[in-house]
C-alpha cells in the first residue's frame, strides 16, 4: 500500500493527522543520520537567531554585521538578502553544486537540487513589526468603536488598553521583543536563513517527491552540513546559518566574528533597547487613533438627562512626557510584558519584580534596568524578589559586558 502524504490543510482533521504522520516518520529517520536536519518546530528551537543565550530577543545589528545581497546568478531577485557570512557561505555552497553537476557527480536535471537558486532570504524585522504594528492599531481601534469605548484622556485609554493587554497580549503581542520571539514574525528576520525553493509548506507530498527522494538529497544534506547550514526538517528548501558550526564560523571570521558569542553578542543587538524607548510615542499614536475627536456624553441633573459634548484630551509627546515619569511608563510596559509571555511568576512575584526594576531604574538608568528584567522574564532562573538580587544581575550583566 503506497504511502500517503498531506497536500494541503484542506484535508479532513483525520487524514492530515495520519498523512502528517506519514511525512514525519520519514524526516525522523533521515535525521537519525544527519545530525543537521533538524526540527525548527520543536522546543525553543523556533527562536532560533531571534534570541541570545539567554532567550532575550534580538534583532540583527546591521550597523556591525552587514547584509549582503545574493549575486544575480543564484537570486531569484536582485534584492534578496543575508547576514554577509551566510551570503559567503551559501556561494560556496552553489559553486559546490555546480562543479559536482559539471563533473556528473551529481542529476543535473532535479529543479532544485543541482544549481541552487535563492527564493527567499532577509526580511527586516523593524520593517515587519511596523507593518504588524499597523495592523494592530486598527484592530485595537475597530475593537474600541465595536464596544462603544469613549475615552476623555490619556488615564482613561491606558485603563482600557490594559484590560484589553491582558486578554489579548499572550496570542497578539504588542511590544517589539514579544513580536520577534512570536511565532508571527518569520526565521527570515534573523538573517540566517535561505530558502531555495517557493513551495507550499502544507504540501508534504511535493516535499518528499522534490527534496526527500531527489538522486541529489543525500549530497544536499551532506554539502550543506560542510558548508555550516542546517536543513528545515519540515521545510527542506529552507537553510540555517549553523552559528555554532566551525565552518560557519569560519566564514563570520572574515567580518570579525570569530565566535558564535561574538556573532551573537556583536552582530545583534537586543530588540528591546531601541524599543523602550519608543514606548510613549507608540502609546501616543494608540491613543490618537482610539480616541474620539469628540461624543456626546449624557449626565443626569436633578433627575433630567443632560447632553455634554466632550472633547478628548490631546497630547503632544513633549507634553505627555512631562505629565506621566519615564516609571510610569516603565511599570506599564513591564506589566505588558508579563502578560505577553504568560509568565509563570505569582503575582505577588511579578510586582515585587517591576518594583525593584523601577527601582534600578532609578539607581542604575534604563538601560540596565531594562536588561535585568528581560533576562528575568525570559529565562527562568532562582528567584529572589529583593532589590539586592535585582542589583547583583546588573552588576553581573555590566561586567560581562565588559
Amino acid at each position: 500500500m503506497p504511502v500517503i502524504y498531506a497536500k494541503s490543510n484542506q484535508e479532513s482533521t483525520f487524514e492530515l493527522f495520519y498523512n502528517r504522520i506519514s511525512y514525519y516518520n520519514v524526516l525522523q529517520q533521515t535525521a537519525a543520520t544527519y545530525s543537521n536536519l533538524v526540527d525548527f518546530n520543536f522546543g525553543e528551537k523556533y527562536l532560533y537567531g531571534r534570541v541570545n543565550r539567554l532567550f532575550v530577543p534580538i534583532i540583527l545589528n546591521q550597523s556591525m554585521l552587514s547584509l549582503k545581497v545574493f549575486d544575480k546568478t543564484v537570486a531569484a531577485e536582485k534584492t534578496l538578502s543575508a547576514a554577509a557570512f551566510v551570503v559567503d557561505a551559501f556561494n560556496g555552497l552553489a559553486a559546490e553544486f555546480k562543479r559536482c553537476v559539471n563533473s556528473g557527480q551529481i542529476s543535473a536535471d532535479d529543479p532544485f537540487l543541482s544549481n541552487l537558486t535563492v527564493y527567499k532570504a532577509f526580511e527586516d524585522p523593524d520593517r515587519l513589526y511596523d507593518q504588524y504594528l499597523t495592523s494592530y492599531y486598527d484592530t485595537i481601534v475597530l475593537d474600541f468603536r465595536n464596544r462603544t469605548i469613549q475615552v476623555k484622556n490619556f488615564d482613561e485609554f491606558v485603563k482600557e488598553f490594559e484590560t484589553l493587554m491582558e486578554i489579548s497580549a499572550p496570542r497578539f503581542p504588542f511590544t517589539k521583543p514579544a513580536y520577534i520571539k512570536n511565532r508571527l514574525c518569520p526565521m527570515n528576520s534573523s538573517g540566517l536563513v535561505v530558502e531555495i525553493a517557493d513551495l507550499a509548506y502544507a504540501n508534504d507530498e511535493e516535499k518528499i517527491n522534490q527534496f526527500v527522494n531527489s538522486p541529489n538529497w543525500e549530497f544536499y544534506v551532506n554539502a550543506c552540513r560542510s558548508y555550516g547550514f542546517m536543513v528545515d526538517r519540515f521545510m527542506p528548501w529552507r537553510l540555517v546559518a549553523d552559528i555554532g558550526s566551525s565552518p560557519m564560523v569560519e566564514y563570520a571570521t572574515k567580518y570579525g566574528l570569530s565566535s558564535t558569542t561574538a556573532i551573537l553578542g556583536t552582530g545583534y543587538a537586543l530588540a528591546h533597547f531601541s524599543y523602550a524607548y519608543n514606548f510613549p510615542y507608540f502609546l501616543l499614536n494608540l491613543y490618537n487613533k482610539a480616541k474620539l475627536n469628540s461624543f456626546i456624553e449624557i449626565t443626569d441633573c436633578n433627575g433630567s438627562a443632560q447632553s455634554t459634548i466632550v472633547y478628548p484630551k490631546t497630547y503632544t509627546i513633549e507634553h505627555l512626557n512631562e505629565i506621566y515619569s519615564g516609571a510610569y511608563f516603565l511599570r506599564l510596559y513591564f506589566k505588558i510584558r508579563f502578560w505577553e509571555e504568560e509568565s509563570q511568576f505569582k503575582d505577588f512575584e511579578k510586582e515585587m519584580i517591576i518594583d525593584d526594576s523601577i527601582e534600578l531604574f532609578n539607581i542604575k538608568g534604563l538601560g540596565p534596568c531594562l536588561e535585568t528584567f528581560e533576562r528575568i522574564l525570559n529565562k527562568t532562573f532562582d528567584y529572589r524578589g529583593s532589590l539586592s538580587y535585582i542589583k547583583e544581575q546588573a552588576d553581573a550583566i555590566a561586567a560581562e559586558t565588559i
